[in-house]
Order: C-alpha cells, then sequence, then structure tokens
C-alpha cells in the first residue's frame, strides 16, 4: 500500500508533538482528516528499504550475497546454462582471443564470483604483481557512475577492474607480450610467490598461511575449469600442485626451526670446541648433565657401520676446516625402527640417556637465488657430494630439493657436522627478477644536468654569492628574450 492509501497508520511529526506540549492542559484541537488538510502535511512518509543490486543487475557471473566468499572448503560455483557456456567459449574465452585478453577477462570474472575481502585481496593483488599484471586501479577508471549505469554488467566489469594485462608496448614494470624478455609461467609464479612474499605478509602464521595459499589455488582451479587457456593446461597443473607443496613445507620449516641444532650436531661443536651460542636462535635442547662426548660416540657406535665407527672422536682429533656453503639435499636416509629402539633403550648407570635417533641426508652444491649476483664457483666436495648425521626429528621434516645456507666442520677422522644454519628454504623456492621491480620507474627526459663533484656547495662563500648572481643574470636575459 502507498501513502495515499486511507488504511495508512498515522503518526505526529516531532513539530506537532512540540506544539502540543505548549498549549494548556485543558486546551483540545481536534482535526477532521476530511475538512482540515494540514493533517496531510502531519503524515509521515515510510521509509522505502533500500534493496541491494540483484543478481541479475550484477551480472551473470556474479557471487550471490548469501554463498559466504567464495573460498570456502567445499564451495563449488553454479552450474552453468547453455547460454552462458557458449558465450565464454566462443567470446570470452575463444582460442581466437591472445591470451592477454583472455586472461585479463579471466581475473574480472573471477573477482565477481568471489568476495575478496582483506587479506585475501592483498594476496591476490601480490600473486598478479609478480605475475607481470598491473594490479593498480584500472588507468581508464574514474567514470562517472551515471555513465556506469549505461553500461552492461560485462563493460562495467571491465571498466572497474583492478586487473589490467599490459598488450604491446608498455610499462616495462608490467607484462607486456615481449616474449624475449617474458614468458607465461602459471608454476614460477606460484612458486615465486609463496617463496618470498608469503612469509615476509604472514609471518607464516598457520591461518593467514592457509589464506594466501587458498586464493592462488581457488583462482588457478577456476582458470581450469573454464578453459582459460587450454595451452597452458599442464602448467596450471604443476602450478596447483605448488600451492598443496607450499602450505606443507612451510609447515616443516616452521617446526625445523624449533627442532634445530639437534643433539648430536650440538655435542659435536661442544665436543671439538667450535660451539658458540650465537650460532643458534631457538632454546638449546641439550641437557647439560649429559657428556656431549658420550652421546657422540654412542650415536656413532649404534650405527654399526665400520664408516661411521671411524669417525668416532679421539683426544687427538681436532677440526681442521671450517667453510659456509649452500647445499640442497640430494638423499635423506632414517634409521629402520629396529635401531630407532636401540637408542631410545641406552641407559647410563641405570638411568636412560635418552638419545635421539640419526640419520644421513646426502647434500650438492646449489644457490639460493635473490637480487644479489653469485658466480658460479667449483664443486667444493671431493665426492662431488658431502654426507651430514641429523636428528631423526630433524629428518621428519626434510625433504629432497631443500636448500640450506650452513657452516660445515671438518675433523681430521673425516667426521662433517654443522655448525650453523643461516637460511633454510623450501624445495620449489624460486627468486622472481619482478620482485626487483617493485620500485622501478620509467626513465623520463630531463634537462637537468647530473650532479658532479664540480657543482657549488651553499657554503656561504663568495664563489656561492657568485653562483647565485649568475643565476639570476640569466634567469633575467631568459624572460627578457621571451
Amino acid at each position: 500500500m502507498t501513502d495515499s492509501d486511507i488504511g495508512t497508520p498515522v503518526s505526529a511529526s516531532p513539530a506537532n508533538e512540540a506544539a502540543a506540549h505548549e498549549q494548556p492542559a485543558s486546551a483540545f484541537n481536534v482535526i477532521d482528516p476530511l475538512v482540515d488538510d494540514s493533517f496531510k502535511e502531519t503524515k509521515t512518509k515510510k521509509r522505502k528499504k533500500s534493496k541491494g543490486k540483484t543478481a541479475a543487475a550484477r551480472g551473470a557471473t556474479a557471487l550471490p550475497q548469501s554463498r559466504g566468499t567464495g573460498l570456502e572448503e567445499y564451495f563449488a560455483d553454479p552450474p552453468m546454462t547453455s547460454q552462458e557456456a557458449k558465450e565464454e567459449e566462443e567470446n570470452i574465452y575463444s582460442a581466437d582471443l591472445p591470451f592477454e585478453e583472455r586472461i585479463q577477462s579471466c581475473i574480472t570474472r573471477f573477482r565477481t564470483r568471489r568476495r575478496l575481502q582483506a587479506p585475501y585481496n592483498r594476496y591476490f593483488d601480490e600473486y598478479l604483481f609478480l605475475g607481470g599484471i598491473d594490479s593498480n586501479p584500472n588507468p581508464f577508471g574514474g567514470q562517472d557512475p551515471k555513465a556506469l549505469k549505461s553500461l552492461t554488467p560485462a563493460e562495467r566489469r571491465e571498466a572497474t577492474s583492478t586487473g589490467y594485462v599490459h598488450q604491446g608496448q608498455g610499462d616495462q614494470k608490467f607484462y607486456n607480450g615481449d616474449d624475449e624478455h617474458w614468458s607465461v609461467d602459471f608454476a614460477g609464479v606460484a612458486a615465486g610467490f609463496f617463496s618470498n612474499m608469503v612469509p615476509k605478509m604472514t609471518g607464516l602464521e598457520e591461518t593467514s598461511l592457509k589464506q594466501a595459499v587458498t586464493v592462488v589455488d581457488n583462482f588457478l582451479r577456476y582458470v581450469l575449469q573454464h578453459d582459460v587457456c587450454p595451452e597452458y593446461q599442464e602448467d596450471v597443473k604443476r602450478a596447483i600442485q605448488v600451492c598443496e607443496d607450499a602450505l606443507v613445507e612451510w609447515q616443516m620449516m616452521v617446526r625445523l626451526q624449533g627442532a634445530f641444532p639437534g643433539l648430536f650436531n650440538l655435542a659435536a661443536a661442544k665436543v671439538f670446541g667450535v660451539h658458540e651460542e650465537s650460532d643458534w636462535y631457538v632454546s638449546d635442547s641439550y641437557k647439560e648433565d649429559v657428556d656431549p662426548t658420550l652421546v657422540l660416540m654412542t650415536s656413532l657406535a649404534l650405527l654399526e657401520n665400520p664408516k661411521d665407527l671411524a669417525k668416532m672422536p679421539r683426544p687427538h682429533h681436532k677440526v681442521i676446516r671450517q667453510f659456509d656453503c649452500t647445499v640442497e639435499i640430494s638423499d635423506i636416509q632414517r634409521l629402520l625402527e629396529i635401531l630407532c629402539k636401540r637408542f631410545k633403550g641406552v641407559e647410563v648407570d641405570g638411568s636412560p640417556l635418552r638419545l635421539t635417533p640419526i640419520g644421513k641426508i646426502r647434500v650438492i652444491p646449489a644457490t639460493i637465488e635473490d637480487e644479489l649476483f653469485h658466480p658460479k664457483v667449483s664443486n667444493p666436495f671431493a665426492k662431488g657430494f658431502m654426507t651430514l648425521y641429523l636428528d631423526d626429528d630433524i629428518l621428519a621434516n626434510m625433504k629432497v630439493g631443500i636448500k640450506m645456507e650452513i657452516t660445515v666442520c671438518q675433523t681430521d677422522s673425516d667426521l662433517k657436522f654443522i655448525k650453523a644454519i643461516r637460511q633454510i628454504v623450501p624445495s620449489f623456492y624460486t627468486f622472481l627478477p619482478q620482485e626487483m621491480m617493485r620500485q622501478f620507474r620509467e626513465p623520463r627526459l630531463n634537462d637537468r644536468p647530473a650532479r658532479s663533484v664540480h657543482d657549488i656547495v651553499n657554503d656561504g662563500s663568495a664563489e656561492w654569492e657568485a653562483y647565485q648572481e649568475k643565476l639570476k643574470t640569466q634567469q633575467l636575459e631568459a624572460v627578457a628574450e621571451k
């Protein structure tokens, strides 16, 4: 019913209520609504409820408002109609269109199908930037809201999108289709994003880490589901595998921080007198009441290997070499269960020694890339690889392909142990050159001469005063010529 309906409830306005209080208590004003036209003015208009945009108004691919963020674990996109599927196949993601146009449409439609609020939008924008996509506001944005209303939903999404793929000549900071300096690599971009930016943005906190992985994984699956770029289908699948590896391996890295240095390596460092408190930034798990020499010799003896027994420390043994190196794990050797039980069953004077089973890793030379230049060096290992001992609880959180920057000590009995670890990264670690373009600005022509050691400094000297007078004269001459 509208306000003109006879049955509409009538309520007094604040102005009429104030006037009623000012009248004497015995005064009565009777208003006949059929006679007095002022009665119509006292009626309060009903407030119209503001209705949000319908799904049709927000576009065919808009996320229903009751569907959460669209990033939930069991969320599934509703099935498309035959008309929508035909539109995607023949127009939006047609194989005849260049890749740049298809992926930009995909990013725009993905944003409308997902409610990317903080922090998801920050993670997604950073992921797009590392992929060479301009995630700043659309350079053609800023339209009049009235003008936007006249556009179709698809045109409106395109005009207000925040993921712009440059085509042809463009800013060198972003992908521009130049095959000489750019290549399409979904797996590489995902690995680079999870290798460097995710640890900085999340601090490897479990909830934040899962959010960063979820938004990238969800986008990649969206690309597969809608067949955006079939020519890169296998690459997208590898990128999804990187997402799964990132969630597992970064949690392994966190556990490794609490597990290092391990009982064996700490005991070896103390036995040979090279242990320093600054080597490790974790709590010292080594028990002071346990003899490090006993731990070292017993651990090697329980391995029951003649080569390991030959490395047992003697009073005359010492460290003959200490060096820093970057290595990659190529093989992990954990003990059999029967040998692990022997470690746990060792007793000294009726008290358990609380030994930790040890295993081995084989490492090869490697490089952890960053913005610095690392020249190639010759293989520092005589056999091409090096074998190191580690506690079993450390090996349980390691994987082939993990890289480490370590300090290694070698004794004259050829025993090698880890003295300190400076950095450890997961197996998918990748450094993208795009990270160095974050502060890049396109060069511009400038008539001002470059700074020189011969420039006159404002030190109040006579030379400075003469220089200022010369500048004023030149400026006056320039004005006179005009």
